[in-house]
């Protein structure tokens, strides 16, 4: 006979990996310069604190420090990106690929990248040299258009454009912003750049990474921050209100540390009650029936990233309806 199925999952105990992890912030009051506080932190904790949403912020329990601003593990090494070609996360890229260079080819110019007031996108001068420059000034650009892959033109666009926008109308007139993957393609796109001029080219970056190779993109900076003052602000700090600073690595500062705690599913810190219903032929009252259908909910549960779940189930009898004829009425719980 006909069975009308209502399915109540009560999801006990799951959890996707990210969520059975619960982080918890120390403030550590022992001032210290940012390499050491990493280094602290990594010994009695998990790492520098990383601070991934507003609900994280929510949580840091400021205590009375014996410095004004704390170390967090947001950090830009000029080692990823000062003169080199690098392949970290803040290392220089190419708007056409996403990716680092493939030859480690680069003609910077003298004493560039510097990332002077914050600076991550790169313009060619007429001599064929590269500056790193704030994304956001104006600048006229460079398209190329790729015939094969063993073919390109170049093309001189004389409109003032941020980096971004140049990058977009290459896009869309042409292939992209140039990638320079050797002398020869350097020459290429000098050529077209009138004397004394200067040109946005493909070159960016993404700065700052946490000490715990996150890949968070929250960020809660103060107004105008950060700002790389006097070209040596690498490392980031928090004030009393939580809004994030550049910094000098050297300076003695408290710092913040995090911990991951892994807790036991069991412990039932996530629930969930779904609902929902089904009719069958199946005799919902047979065991064999019973156990096959948990078994399959409970293997597309874990396919989903359910893990270590519960399951149990009862069948009730429907409620009798004055107008209806009755039937059986099953309920599933997990």
């Amino acid at each position: 006979m006909d069975c009308v199925v209502t399915l109540i999952l009560l999801l006990f105990g799951f959890c996707i990996p990210s969520s059975c992890v619960l982080r918890k912030f120390h403030y550590v009051n022992l001032p210290t310069n940012w390499d050491n506080a990493q280094v602290y932190c990594r010994l009695y904790y998990t790492d520098l604190a990383t601070i991934k949403s507003m609900e994280d912020i929510s949580r840091l329990n400021r205590p009375t420090l014996d410095t004004e601003v704390a170390w967090i593990g947001l950090r830009d090494d000029p080692q990823s990106w000062a003169g080199t070609m690098g392949n970290d996360s803040n290392s220089w890229r190419w708007s056409a690929t996403g990716e680092t260079s493939k030859t480690g080819y680069k003609a910077w110019g003298s004493d560039e990248p510097n990332n002077f007031y914050s600076e991550s996108c790169g313009v060619m001068n007429s001599f064929g040299e590269w500056i790193d420059m704030s994304c956001e000034r104006v600048h006229n650009f460079v398209c190329y258009t790729e015939i094969n892959q063993t073919e390109k033109t170049y093309v001189f666009i004389p409109t003032w454009k941020t980096w971004t926008d140049a990058r977009d109308y290459c896009r869309l007139y042409h292939t992209d912003l140039p990638v320079i993957e050797s002398n020869e393609e350097n020459t290429n796109v000098q050529n077209v750049i009138p004397f004394l001029s200067a040109a946005w080219i493909g070159l960016y970056r993404v700065p700052w990474t946490w000490s715990d190779n996150s890949n968070s993109s929250f960020r809660n900076w103060q107004i105008n921050e950060p700002n790389n003052g006097g070209g040596t602000q690498h490392c980031a700090t928090e004030n009393a209100q939580h809004y994030w600073d550049d910094d000098h690595c050297w300076r003695e500062l408290a710092f913040i540390c995090h911990e991951d705690v892994y807790y036991h599913p069991g412990q039932n810190r996530n629930s969930a009650v779904v609902r929902m219903k089904i009719q069958t032929d199946a005799d919902m009252r047979d065991l064999a029936i019973n156990t096959q259908i948990l078994q399959q909910l409970g293997t597309l549960l874990e396919s989903q990233g359910l893990t270590n779940i519960r399951v149990r189930w009862t069948i009730q009898p429907r409620k009798e309806e004055k107008e209806k004829p009755s039937e059986p009425h099953c309920i599933i719980h997990f």
